[in-house]
């Protein structure tokens, strides 16, 4: 009698069909969940950083606004067809988003208002205005300040006179703040509305998220950003 052989079953893939297996909803809803909470953790350290670094550019720029007038007055820059004039930054109380770079016109170590508007500056026979410079991305001048001489500080503690917040705050409070040069010497003229005995000039920086900066004039000619 014939034997009929058997063979072996053949057992299915335990993995048949698996490889072709997509996420399920709950996966799908959890990858979701994460990507949104990484995204957003990189937005919020990018704004902050990249806050930081407009900051420093502004402070960098104001600076330099200063060092342009210093140069033009120690070079001696032709304004109006003349080479006499000294050269400033003027800082007034209420407008935080601009600052003027100006040719000291009268010799008296200020800024005549009125030689400017949010344009830019007036065309006039006697205007001292030169070029404004503008805060963007919604940054601001805090305040602007002027450091009292060492011997008007009681004990050596520092004393400002600002137009805001003055330090201490019984000092008075200004409303303009004119930082000049002029030939044959870098040194800074440093100037407000009730005063010309400072040692130093500060102007605040601030931006949205809080982030200051400080930049800072020596009446030496020292210009310092902290």
């Amino acid at each position: 009698m014939n034997k009929r052989k058997r063979g072996l079953p053949v057992p299915s893939s335990k993995f048949h069909g698996s490889s072709e297996r997509g996420f399920s909803l709950l996966e799908l809803l959890i990858a979701i969940v994460l990507f949104g909470i990484i995204t957003g953790f990189v937005l919020v350290a990018y704004g902050k950083v990249s806050e930081q670094l407009f900051m420093t550019s502004l402070a960098y720029e104001t600076a330099l606004s200063f060092r342009e007038a210093q140069s033009y007055g120690v070079s001696v820059r032709q304004f109006e067809g003349s080479f006499e004039y000294a050269y400033g930054i003027h800082f007034r109380n209420g407008i935080d988003k601009r600052f003027v770079l100006y040719a000291d016109i009268n010799a008296d170590s200020e800024y005549n208002e009125g030689d400017d508007d949010e344009t830019g500056c007036l065309s006039s026979a006697e205007g001292e205005c030169s070029s404004i410079y503008r805060v963007e991305r919604n940054n601001k001048i805090e305040k602007f300040c002027g450091v009292l001489a060492l011997d008007a500080w009681p004990g050596g503690e520092k004393q400002e006179e600002c137009n805001v917040n003055s330090v201490p705050e019984t000092n008075q409070t200004i409303t303009t703040l004119d930082v000049s040069f002029l030939r044959p010497n870098p040194d800074a003229l440093i100037r407000t509305d009730i005063g010309s005995e400072y040692k130093a000039a500060r102007v605040y920086l601030t931006s949205p998220g809080g982030i200051k900066r400080m930049v800072e004039v020596w009446n030496t000619g020292q210009i310092s950003i902290k």
